[in-house]
């Protein structure tokens, strides 16, 4: 009996959880109160007369007992505590080894938003017709790894992705940079680079912005969004208590406008050969349609990019820009982008704006010659004006509160993709006059009205291309 006790017990102690042995004894209901502390005392008799002393019962800590994700055999060890790889693995359950499943860390936010656009005639961004367009989707994902390792990824889908109804959207990262913190003047980034070319670049979020469209010189002389694989420092310097300096430099594998081709073309009567020479490389979209790989090189230079700006006191920033590295294949013409832009702040007023020019070496001075231009050159200038009439907050508090405000916008822009040559139809003048409301600043609902004034060649038509476009957007 004593024996067949023992049996029993030692039975218990291997199906059922050992914090849970010396509970009240719910799960040897078929056990007297005697019995359960006979078998307890007999327990300790057999331990002690198999060498081993006295042990109190022991103390769990149920959080530790708590199953990683996917472990159907509720072990204790959480996978990502020690797992380290190779002669680590743990069969089926391997694919959860990772520290995140431990210990998350990673913050995922974005921002979404949409537009309404209508313009006569059509113009850059704005289509004739009226169009509804779900724009942007932009996951943003950030880990603080340690003190000083962190992560930071957009991820942005375009106009529903490459899979939506008629498949002319597009799924790309925006950037995506690890980051090694030294001290506030010097930290180490790499990765895929959010270009420092001008201010839009860096803030090119849709939330961010008061207007719906973007400015022309950050479309097509600066290429918002404008994104280079790279390596290379940043920090911020305190000259003064009210003072900083803020500064970029990356190496980073820069523009590829690829080879020219000839075509020789020979006339079925005659004889007589035409010669034409071409590039992808041309005025029509500017920089845009030369933004590098992201993987390989095209040739064996590579581009140096780097922005200061200087804040001398609250609410005052100016800043200068370059971009220098080859373009072509041959690794012989250099392109060199320089920009400044600022920004003023003094109450509810506010002006910005930014400039770019554009050198490029093996550039032509012909408006169609089918070679890359050799100048580009663009600006916007935008005044915001932020009021809250007080009469909307009494009205309705709920909808206009302390964090809510409205902003009167006024912007003038140019963008010049063949700057050597006059009325070149890829010339465009745009004035822009919105409004916008923020119920917080995080979100903003946008309408705006463009003029629009382009080079007209002899083969197109003088119909107006004016339009309005009204746009939401909003950080999540």
């Amino acid at each position: 009996m004593k024996r067949l006790l023992i049996a029993g017990a030692m039975m218990a102690l291997m199906i059922v959880p050992q914090a849970n042995v010396w509970a009240d004894g719910d799960e040897f209901e078929e056990f007297t109160p005697a019995q359960r502390e006979q078998i307890r005392k007999m327990i300790q008799d057999n331990l002690r007369g198999g060498g081993m002393t006295q042990i109190d019962p022991p103390t769990l800590d149920l959080s530790e007992q708590m199953p990683a994700l996917g472990d159907t055999k509720q072990q204790v060890q959480r996978f990502g505590d020690t797992f380290t790889g190779g002669s680590g693995l743990q069969g089926g359950r391997t694919i959860y080894a990772k520290p995140f499943v431990k210990a998350p860390k990673t913050i995922v936010g974005g921002y979404i938003d949409f537009i309404v656009t209508d313009c006569a005639g059509a113009a850059r961004d704005c289509r004739d017709g009226l169009e509804f367009d779900q724009e942007r989707f932009v996951p943003f994902f950030y880990s603080q790894v340690t003190d000083r390792v962190s992560v930071a990824v957009e991820l942005e889908i375009e106009h529903g992705g490459p899979q939506g109804n008629q498949g002319d959207g597009d799924v790309k990262i925006e950037f995506a940079t690890m980051d090694y913190r030294i001290e506030d003047w010097i930290n180490l980034r790499g990765g895929i680079l959010l270009v420092p070319m001008g201010r839009f670049n860096l803030i090119h979020d849709t939330p961010l912005n008061d207007l719906p469209l973007r400015p022309m010189v950050s479309r097509l002389i600066i290429p918002s969004t404008f994104a280079e694989s790279g390596l290379g420092l940043y920090g911020t310097f305190y000259p003064t208590r009210l003072s900083k300096v803020d500064y970029e430099f990356y190496i980073t594998q820069g523009f590829d406008g690829s080879d020219t081709t000839t075509t020789d073309t020979v006339a079925a009567m005659t004889g007589i050969v035409s010669r034409a020479t071409s590039s992808v490389f041309t005025a029509a979209n500017g920089l845009r349609s030369i933004r590098g790989s992201l993987q390989t090189d095209n040739n064996d230079n590579k581009a140096i990019v780097s922005r200061i700006a200087v804040s001398p006191i609250l609410g005052v920033e100016v800043a200068g820009s370059i971009h220098h590295g080859t373009w072509d294949d041959a690794d012989n013409n250099y392109l060199t982008i320089l920009a400044v832009d600022g920004n003023l702040q003094r109450g509810p007023f506010e002006i910005q704006g930014e400039a770019a020019w554009v050198n490029i070496e093996g550039g032509n001075t012909l408006a169609s010659s089918g070679l890359p231009p050799a100048r580009m050159e663009g600006f916007y200038v935008q005044g915001n004006y932020h009021f809250m009439p007080e009469f909307l907050q009494k009205m309705a508090p709920t909808h206009f509160s302390q964090g809510s405000t409205f902003t009167a916008i006024v912007r003038y822009g140019e963008a010049d993709t063949n700057a050597n040559v006059s009325n070149n139809t890829n010339d465009l003048k745009r004035v822009t006059f919105g409004v916008n409301f923020r119920p917080v600043e995080d979100s903003v609902i946008k309408f705006a009205y463009t003029i629009n004034d382009e080079a007209i060649s002899d083969s197109r038509s003088a119909a107006s291309n004016n339009g309005w476009q009204f746009g939401a957007a909003t950080y999540f």
